[in-house]
C-alpha cells in the first residue's frame, strides 16, 4: 500500500520488460496521486492487460538499464518487471 506521503509526493515505479528477442527495456517514472495509486494495483494485480494498454501513455523516460538499477538503490522504488508483457505489445495511442 502506498502511504498518504507517498501519493502526494511521488513515488518512483520503474517498468522493466525485454521484446521478443530479449532486448532489455527500461522505464522510470515518478507517479502521484490516482496514477500512482492505479500502477500500484496493476503492479499488485499482476494485471498484464492493463499493462499492454496503459503502459505507454505513463512511462515515458526510457532509460539504461544501469540508470534504472541506480534509481532503485535506495530500495524505495517499485519495480515492473514480467516476462508476460513484451515491449512490442505496449499500446501507443
Amino acid at each position: 500500500m502506498l502511504s498518504i506521503d507517498e501519493l502526494a509526493n511521488g513515488k518512483t515505479f520503474v517498468l522493466k520488460l525485454k521484446d521478443a528477442s530479449g532486448t532489455s527495456f527500461q522505464w522510470v517514472q515518478v507517479l502521484r496521486g490516482a496514477i500512482a495509486r492505479r500502477w500500484y494495483d496493476i503492479y499488485r494485480a499482476s494485471d498484464w492487460v492493463a499493462l499492454r494498454l496503459e503502459a505507454a501513455a505513463v512511462f515515458l523516460k526510457p532509460v539504461t538499464e544501469a540508470q534504472a538499477d541506480q534509481n532503485c538503490k535506495t530500495g524505495q522504488c517499485i519495480v515492473i518487471k514480467t516476462e508476460a508483457v513484451k515491449e512490442n505489445e505496449l499500446v501507443h495511442a
